[in-house]
């Protein structure tokens, strides 16, 4: 089944239907860290992903509505800290994968009398593409405009700020704001 788009996940699709079967386990997580041209570590495919599919659950610490670091994601009424290997995904503007958040309403598990069963979230990284062996797995992370940084990613679409698309032109004017602002030195620093 296809996820659909709730509109306000951000940059993360959520879905309410089965999500891929953990007891195929061996068909997931199908990649390595390894260093990258641009930035660092990132996370390849040591094996071909078909478009749609799923490519490893993301499994980490939940953290706290409004917090961050180099690595989280949003997730759940949260943050996600990824363990390795997707905590290190590297951003694209051009990306080949997207993370989902499944949200999977389990009927055998306890609930209590008078509450509402709060359903289980879990976040997969998932193909846009049909992705190759040895091929460099990327997602588009769509920061808010006010935790934007300047994108390395090289792609021929590259935005220039690792941002939601309708929000480059916020980024930029941000940028040139704090540029305007800069003075210089008349003399070197003792």
């Amino acid at each position: 089944m296809t996820p659909t788009n709730d509109g306000d996940a951000g940059q993360i699709r959520k879905a309410k239907a089965v999500p891929p079967f953990e007891s195929r386990r061996g068909r997931f997580d199908r990649v390595k860290v390894a260093e990258t041209a641009l930035c660092g570590m990132g996370v390849f495919a040591t094996a071909p992903v078909k478009k749609g599919r799923a490519v490893g659950r993301v499994l980490g610490e939940r953290k706290p509505e409004g917090f961050r670091s180099d690595y989280c994601v949003e997730f759940d009424g949260g943050a996600l800290e990824p363990f390795a290997p997707y905590r290190f995904l590297n951003h694209s503007c051009d990306p080949n994968c997207e993370f989902i958040e499944w949200q999977i309403d389990d009927q055998s598990l306890p609930q209590e009398e008078g509450s509402e069963r709060k359903p289980i979230c879990e976040l997969w990284v998932h193909a846009l593409r049909d992705i190759q062996i040895g091929e460099e797995l990327t997602v588009d992370y769509g920061w808010d405009w006010r935790a934007a940084i300047p994108c390395k990613c090289g792609s021929p679409n590259c935005r220039g700020w690792i941002c939601k698309p309708e929000d480059i032109e916020l980024c930029k004017a941000r940028y040139a704001e704090e540029e305007s602002n800069i003075v210089p030195r008349s003399e070197p620093p003792q």
